[in-house]
């Protein structure tokens, strides 16, 4: 995370524009500022007159701006009683014909407004001119007179073009019907969108496949779309939210929401004309989590992305990130080609392998760490082995005595990997068409198991269960016994779950309650359960997602999900055997990110940390993902434990993961940290430091 700070940066004044003021665009030839504002009335603009508002002049700052109000959609209501929401409308302004295209974000129609005579200075506006165009998003490209308008928060690929000579504050006599032409991508596109007009080049990020797409618009606009379908597409990170271009340094800026970063394009080589440049990875720039459209000063090169949900402003140097100097663009560890949605993780080292859950495509990746490590980068650049599993894996666990990996997934299967012949090195019975598994609960977010007894304990989310798996018979290499049904015992919203073996206590997360649960497992195991009740209950902050043993002092680490922090107790004195210690009210917490997470914005991205807690048990060291900082937090075990919470200092591991880090395994022998990004379809290699 970057951020510049300036002692000199405060503001010298303020305006009041009107509620939720959103997107901004700056008429400078008429010292006008146009706001569109989310509250209130549905699709209105506030019009704003900088003449007297500005560095130099602060004397108008106090007025009031007068409004534009739009007819407005009501599909979506918000806010107080029969109060339309107005969404965020993302507007363009046509300079040349002195047109500000409005789109009604609420499902509604495009409207016109003539910016000749609806200035800052002006007492009134006309009314908006209704056009027979609907979207959500528009960005003007001049030379061949073309809207592009896009239907982002419907997520519709298709984007229609309207014909802007003959549809603009003087010229109306296309406005009245749809316009007659429109293109469909193979992916969301999103707003803003930018032009460079030198290369006749549309930049569109998308929301969902993570690519910026290329577009001709000397094929593709308002006369014909011959052009529309053949485009070039560059990799960027999670969720294209925004681009810009600044033409001195040929650079796009694309927002990536979800990885809390920009990605650095390369214009010069990635346009219309050349698409030499589109297949190389684009340098980034991080910036804070949930990150707004941003705005660039190319006379300074300077690019200011506020965050949604701290409410700071990131002013960030574009000087040393653009396309032809990357020295000051954000380092990223190395990483390694999953399959779709990366989530559950974790290493054999027996077998020098990690198995990765990919989520949306129903397999495992199999990847060898032998080959790719942080000290052997070379043999991360391959496509990894892949074994079929149940319908939405999720969570993954290895019994490494039995040489078993078992897949939890949302389809309510647990599948059975024999990890003798499916590994790294050996894969005979990878490709079988499915592997054998045996029936589980309702979304299983964790798994946790005890070796001693060949136990699997299965957190059931929505069924308030933890599955009592025998593995003696469902294994690897027997799986006579999985065609039955498991005992199971009730929580209230499991999310996590931790084993200690030394005193054999299962500790469990519930999210109903913010509480950990205290399991004695000699009574509740594929032998015996004949008591799975709590020993003891120890109330914990909100949401715990999370939770890590580091065995050598007995610290039992909770994390919470929404607080961005990790709560700390002593397991010597709070397990199965003896829970005189076990805290009565939520034991300290400690934070470990910059900016928690406030719940101040309806669309803010909220679970914010990862899923998963790994620790190096012989070096102590505690590693933490953060999905919405896109960080991997360090803790010193040693020094951070029960009672000397003032030792805790987290660190931020260097260089950055990837998006939306989720989950993470920690492979000692060759000091690595493997960490699965959800969304960018990696696994990133950190270095297992402190």
């Amino acid at each position: 995370m970057q951020r510049t700070a300036h002692i000199q940066c405060t503001p010298i004044a303020t305006i009041s524009p009107g509620p939720n003021p959103t997107d901004l665009i700056l008429d400078a030839a008429h010292r006008t500022l146009f706001a569109t504002l989310a509250g209130g009335n549905s699709d209105s603009i506030a019009v704003i007159d900088i003449s007297s508002c500005n560095a130099t002049n602060t004397s108008g700052c106090t007025q009031t701006p007068k409004q534009v109000v739009f007819p407005g959609s009501t599909l979506w209501q918000g806010g107080a009683a029969s109060v339309p929401f107005g969404f965020p409308a993302i507007v363009d302004l046509d300079e040349t014909t002195h047109t500000l295209y409005v789109p009604d974000a609420n499902e509604g129609p495009i409207y016109i407004l003539d910016t000749s005579t609806c200035i800052g200075g002006t007492p009134t506006c006309s009314s908006p001119i209704i056009t027979a165009a609907q979207g959500d998003g528009v960005v003007v490209e001049r030379a061949h007179h073309s809207v592009f308008i896009l239907q982002a928060i419907s997520f519709s690929d298709q984007v229609q073009i309207l014909d802007s000579s003959t549809c603009n504050s003087s010229n109306q006599s296309g406005c009245g019907t749809p316009p007659s032409q429109s293109f469909t991508v193979s992916f969301f596109p999103n707003v803003p969108a930018t032009v460079d007009e030198a290369t006749h080049t549309l930049y569109m990020p998308a929301q969902l496949s993570n690519i910026l797409a290329v577009i001709d618009t000397s094929v593709c606009n308002a006369s014909t779309t011959a052009g529309c379908a053949n485009f070039a597409q560059v990799q960027v990170g999670s969720y294209g939210f925004a681009a810009v271009f600044d033409p001195q340094t040929k650079t796009v800026y694309v927002e990536n929401f979800l990885s809390t970063s920009m990605s650095v394009v390369n214009g010069a080589t990635c346009n219309a004309m050349n698409h030499s440049g589109c297949n190389q990875k684009s340098p980034v720039l991080a910036t804070g989590i949930d990150p707004a459209p941003f705005g660039y000063n190319p006379a300074t090169q300077t690019l200011y992305v506020s965050s949604q949900d701290t409410n700071f402003a990131w002013v960030l140097d574009g000087s040393k990130c653009n396309a032809t100097r990357t020295d000051g663009c954000t380092k990223n560890a190395p990483a390694t080609p999953t399959g779709s949605g990366p989530s559950g993780l974790d290493i054999n080292p027996n077998t020098a392998t990690l198995y990765v859950a990919n989520q949306s495509d129903n397999t495992v990746s199999i990847i060898d760490t032998s080959a790719c490590n942080q000290h052997q980068l070379a043999g991360c650049n391959q496509t990894w082995q892949t074994a079929p599993v149940g319908s939405g894996p999720f969570r993954l666990a290895i019994n490494k005595t039995t040489n078993t990996v078992y897949v939890a997934a949302f389809d309510q299967t647990l599948s059975v990997i024999n990890g003798a012949t499916c590994n790294a090195t050996a894969n005979s019975s990878c490709n079988q068409p499915q592997p054998s598994s045996t029936l589980i609960g309702n979304f299983p977010t964790d798994l946790a198991i005890d070796e001693a007894t060949n136990t699997i304990y299965v957190a059931n989310n929505d069924d308030d269960t933890v599955s009592v798996v025998d593995g003696t018979h469902c294994q690897g290499s027997d799986t006579s016994g999985c065609g039955q049904s498991w005992p199971t015992f009730n929580a209230s919203s499991p999310q996590a779950l931790a084993f200690n073996p030394s005193n054999r206590t299962l500790y469990v997360a519930n999210d109903t309650g913010d509480s950990v649960w205290i399991i004695d497992t000699s009574h509740c195991n594929n032998h015996d359960a004949t008591d799975c009740s709590a020993k003891a209950v120890v109330p914990v902050d909100e949401s715990p997602v999370a939770i890590g043993i580091l065995f050598d002092n007995s610290s039992v680490l909770v994390v919470h999900r929404l607080e961005m922090s990790v709560s700390i107790f002593d397991g010597a004195t709070c397990n199965a055997t003896n829970v005189a210690g076990c805290p009565t009210t939520p034991p300290p917490a400690v934070s470990f990110a910059v900016f928690p997470d406030t719940l101040s914005n309806p669309f803010e991205f909220a679970y914010i940390t990862g899923r998963q807690i790994v620790i190096d048990q012989e070096k102590h060291t505690v590693f933490i993902s953060t999905l919405g900082d896109t960080d991997l937090v360090v803790l010193n075990g040693n020094s951070c434990r029960p009672g000397h919470l003032n030792g805790c200092k987290p660190k931020i591991a260097n260089p950055r993961t990837g998006g939306i880090p989720d989950f993470a395994a920690v492979d000692p022998s060759s000091q690595t940290v493997y960490v699965a990004n959800l969304e960018e379809l990696t696994i990133s290699i950190a270095q297992d430091k402190y």
